[in-house]
């Protein structure tokens, strides 16, 4: 269902009425009973559609980076590496019967490693160590062949001043040229650490401008995401809205990063996702992480405008909220997708699961009685498949826009996260 801010006021009033529909108890009446625990979660998500030829496909998984359409009723790959995919984004209000959670979140721009200020500060401040190394080598160097021409002059005493060769002096001239040619290159090597790109100051300096500066091309988001009931095929999608540097207020642009992710379980698993390619110095404005489980989406505690329903406010709001989407359609009866809990559908066998049950339904939407069959003669006489039936959401049928009592197909598997 596509939700207007309109439509959600509506919503949110219509929910209003539903929550406060409690009666009072007069003076020495009976305690009244706990309150239902509150067993789902309205909130607003999003679908995400990618553009195949002409037409926008709902994206009904992802596959390690690939979104995975049905084109034509054949599951159909759309790859999102070196290619660039046209995407749609559909809000609408979502019921979901699990949740994720979602903790340390954190998100803003950031650095690729190319354009990162501080990496490149410590690139050049290694190299300049370097060069201060090379000149101390260099120093050295010239100390020793000071040393050996030292030594070669005090053996030419006593030597004719006439005397021009010999072992003795050849150990002096060839001690002389060491030393010439350690000091020509000593003083080469004096001169790298007086350059400025050397310079640890003039480094620092220059990291600290670039900082300032917020030459950002990557955003930077990670979080900690576990769930009481397992998510055995997940993937999230985080949508990030940014400004470029030089667009006008309100021009704001999308970046959608969709990724597949390993099960989920009640142990914190930490999920980090740096994108770069942004244009540099863009403007951070926020972000959404979505998390789905076999294409359905899941409330967390991070979803928006996320409102906890007891199961029978979930079963009003559908109601009133399928009345009024549908004021003149006529529709046979549904059970709702995600309606089913996952630890109801951990307790249930595969035949169970994949049987195809005839609920009978009222018009308000509760299950009156289970078949076996579609013309609903052999009624189902387990009691634990009638009580996972029972706890399952319907929409009621319709005729003209009223709800008259009706027969909804329900296959078990379809209806969980």
């Amino acid at each position: 269902m596509k939700t207007s801010p309109r439509h959600f006021g509506r919503v949110a009033g219509l929910l209003a009425a539903v929550m406060s529909g409690c009666s009072l108890f007069a003076a020495g009446a009976p305690p009244a009973p706990p309150p239902a625990p509150k067993s789902h979660v309205l909130f607003m998500g999003v679908d995400l559609e990618v553009q195949r030829g002409k037409k926008f496909y709902r994206v009904e998984d992802v596959d390690g980076s690939e979104f995975v359409v049905q084109v034509g009723g054949k599951k159909t790959f759309v790859s999102t590496r070196l290619q660039a995919n046209s995407l749609k984004l559909e809000h609408e209000l979502k019921l979901s019967a699990t949740r994720a959670q979602l903790d340390n979140l954190e998100g803003g721009p950031g650095y690729t490693p190319a354009n990162d200020p501080k990496l490149k500060f410590d690139r050049a401040s290694g190299a300049a160590g370097g060069a201060a190394a090379v000149a101390d080598q260099a120093q050295a160097q010239i100390a020793a062949t000071e040393q050996n021409v030292a030594l070669a002059t005090f053996a030419m005493q006593g030597q004719a001043p006439e005397t021009t060769s010999g072992p003795i002096r050849e150990a002096y001239d060839r001690a002389v040229l060491e030393r010439d040619a350690a000091a020509a290159s000593g003083n080469a090597g004096f001169q790298v650490p007086m350059q400025d790109r050397y310079n640890t100051g003039n480094l620092a300096n220059e990291m600290q401008k670039e900082l300032a500066e917020g030459n950002y091309d990557a955003v930077d988001i990670s979080f900690k995401v576990s769930a009481s009931e397992p998510l055995d095929d997940p993937y999230m999608v985080i949508i990030v809205q940014y400004l470029e540097r030089d667009a006008k207020p309100g021009a704001s642009s999308m970046l959608i990063h969709a990724k597949a992710l390993d099960p989920i379980g009640p142990t914190p698993r930490f999920v980090r996702m740096r994108e770069g390619g942004l244009p540099v110095g863009f403007k951070f404005e926020s972000y959404q992480v979505h998390i789905y489980n076999r294409g359905k989406e899941v409330a967390t505690n991070a979803s928006s405008k996320r409102v906890e329903l007891t199961r029978d406010e979930a079963r009003q709001y559908l109601l009133m909220e399928y009345l009024g989407a549908h004021k003149t359609d006529t529709l046979p009866a549904a059970a709702t997708p995600g309606s089913l809990r996952a630890d109801v559908r951990q307790r249930l066998a595969a035949d169970q699961l994949q049987r195809t049950y005839y609920a009978k339904i009222s018009p308000d939407g509760v299950l009156l009685a289970a078949y076996a069959d579609e013309a609903c003669h052999l009624q189902v006489d387990d009691p634990a498949t009638t009580a996972v039936l029972a706890d399952v959401l319907y929409k009621p049928s319709l005729v003209k826009g009223r709800p008259v009592e009706g027969v909804a197909r329900v296959r078990l598997a379809d209806l969980t996260l």
